[in-house]
């Protein structure tokens, strides 16, 4: 079973039939707070260095809304970058975050006793992608467009491994 957490964001548990659609959710959300922060940046630099030496435009609640939604859009990108880091990481080398929790416990063992540990699901980048966004061409973006794009093949249940194909 593919599990990966439940998501107060989403108010959902995620996982393998809508991981792929959290993973857009960060994209989108992420994309979305960069161009407000681009949009507002320009106003947001003039009510702080105060650039114009005149009195500046517009009316102070107006000033406080750039501000705010400024310094917010900023927190959700910066914590969207590292969230999303995270799952983009996750999503290469094909683990939840549950099995991330498990396989550094594997590994640290492993290592302690002079043994490699590997992932039996990592199949390569291009094939973990593929295994999280359906076998969508990364370099083409269909996989951005869940409407149009083919979802990851399964059941939720099984999954290819590196011991199934024999490595």
């Amino acid at each position: 079973l593919k599990m990966d957490h439940h998501c107060p964001w989403i108010n959902n548990c995620v996982g393998f039939g809508n991981y792929r659609h959290f993973c857009l959710f960060m994209w989108y959300l992420a994309a979305s707070c960069a161009f407000v922060v681009a949009v507002l940046s320009y106003g947001f630099s003039d009510v702080i260095f105060h650039l114009r030496w005149r009195r500046l435009p517009g009316t102070r609640l107006g000033r406080q809304f750039i501000l705010t939604a400024f310094m917010i859009c900023c927190s959700i990108f910066i914590a969207l970058c590292i969230l999303g880091g995270f799952h983009a990481y996750l999503v290469l080398t094909n683990q939840t975050t549950i099995e991330f929790q498990t396989n550094m416990s594997r590994r640290r063992t492993a290592r302690k006793n002079g043994e490699f540990f590997r992932n039996p699901y990592d199949l390569g980048r291009s094939r973990n992608f593929q295994q999280v966004f359906g076998p969508n061409p990364f370099c083409r973006f269909r996989w951005a467009f869940p409407a149009i794009a083919q979802g990851p093949s399964g059941n939720g249940c099984d999954f290819p491994s590196l011991r199934a194909r024999g490595r």
